[in-house]
């Protein structure tokens, strides 16, 4: 961790608020999870209340998620979660296309808006128009008293706190654990528990030592930093439900270094992308994996093809593994560990060596790391 003396007493001795948030991940969850189940036992719990009546959440026909920037990478981690956990059909959308395709809103279909500040006015709109269709609607906010909660039909708090620093980072993951949470409470109210479903909620609890864990590995990523911060284009890639953090960790590397990058499945690399990749194009891969997931381990066979072909053509690969990886550390020497949990816990903690990657490399470009050039932490005005 790096600190400073002499530094705005709000920031605790860290340089930028961007690290100290990066920082205040672990509470942010741990409080997210004391605040919002109101009981816990075994693989079951209960959702504090949040708006919504058993019946209603029984008869969910489909869901949509509307969000825009960091938020929609979110939801489209919590459309694995949603679609796994619970057996409900899940879209997600750009907040700021909903309105444009005049959608088809079934009479019990949840439309779920995801903001941080509560006051995107893409999501705001959505929102709007959900309430005109007659759509049953979910705001996953957290600040609280804003017009997306006011007006939503439910609000879920993810708690995380006061958030300074434009680039999304604390607010992001407690989004993620708010989706979990969500997925695994319609889950239960449906009927649909599954053993991966009472797994991955039994192991919430261990999210915050798990994340603590993972911010261990800063000067790890200190040092990777210093290696590819002189590239000037990236390209993030990531299966399944790792391919949202992929476009996230690609936002924050645009966000705070203004460096180009793009976010991809790695599936889709072959179709087309792969023309692009050369020796000063280097692929920062989403490479965990769940050893007792049979499917899981499947994906992460492919990848580990994957990048083996990267590998033997010089492309430079940094991917993020599960601890005790013996696959991809033999084939290039820049990995980030990340404890070995449940495939839907996996986003919250591979996000974090790729925002720690972001802050770094900008911090070496010499950025202005809270206050990004041309951003704003809300978009109020389209």
């Amino acid at each position: 961790m790096q600190k400073s003396t002499n530094l705005d007493h709000n920031k605790n001795g860290f340089p930028h608020f961007m690290l100290k948030e990066i920082y205040e991940q672990p509470e942010a969850v741990r409080r997210f999870l004391t605040e919002s189940i109101e009981r816990a036992r075994g693989g079951k719990f209960e959702l504090r209340d949040f708006g919504f009546r058993r019946k209603q959440v029984k008869k969910f026909s489909r869901i949509t998620i509307a969000a825009s920037g960091s938020s929609r990478h979110a939801g489209m981690a919590g459309e694995f979660m949603i679609e796994r956990m619970a057996g409900v059909d899940v879209e997600v959308d750009f907040a700021s296309q909903y309105c444009y395709r005049d959608p088809l809103v079934e009479r019990d279909e949840l439309v779920i808006l995801i903001s941080q500040s509560g006051t995107t006015v893409d999501t705001l709109a959505a929102l709007d128009l959900a309430r005109k269709k007659r759509g049953r609607t979910l705001a996953i906010c957290n600040v609280p008293n804003t017009p997306l909660t006011r007006e939503a039909d439910a609000t879920l708090l993810t708690q995380a706190g006061e958030e300074v620093a434009i680039a999304a980072t604390k607010s992001f993951t407690t989004q993620l654990a708010a989706l979990l949470v969500f997925a695994a409470y319609v889950a239960q109210q449906r009927g649909n528990s599954s053993k991966a479903t009472d797994k991955a909620v039994r192991e919430l609890r261990n999210l915050p030592e798990h994340i603590e864990r993972v911010l261990a590995s800063a000067e790890r990523c200190h040092a990777l930093a210093q290696q590819f911060q002189r590239y000037e284009d990236f390209i993030y890639a990531g299966r399944d439900i790792d391919y949202p953090i992929a476009m996230e960790g690609a936002l924050k590397l645009k966000e705070v270094s203004y460096l180009h990058a793009e976010g991809y499945p790695t599936g889709e690399l072959k179709h087309g992308p792969t023309a692009l990749i050369n020796e000063q194009l280097p692929i920062v891969s989403i490479a965990t994996h769940d050893r007792r997931d049979k499917e899981s381990s499947l994906r992460y066979r492919k990848t580990v093809a994957n990048i083996r072909e990267f590998v033997d053509r010089r492309i430079p690969v940094l991917a993020i593994v599960t601890e005790r990886d013996k696959e991809v550390t033999r084939l290039t020497p820049h990995c980030v560990e990340v404890p070995d949990v449940p495939v839907l816990l996996q986003p919250l903690l591979e996000v974090v060596p790729l925002q720690l990657l972001s802050y770094y490399i900008a911090v070496l470009r010499g950025r202005e790391i809270d206050r990004p050039r041309n951003l704003s932490k809300s978009v109020t005005v389209e």
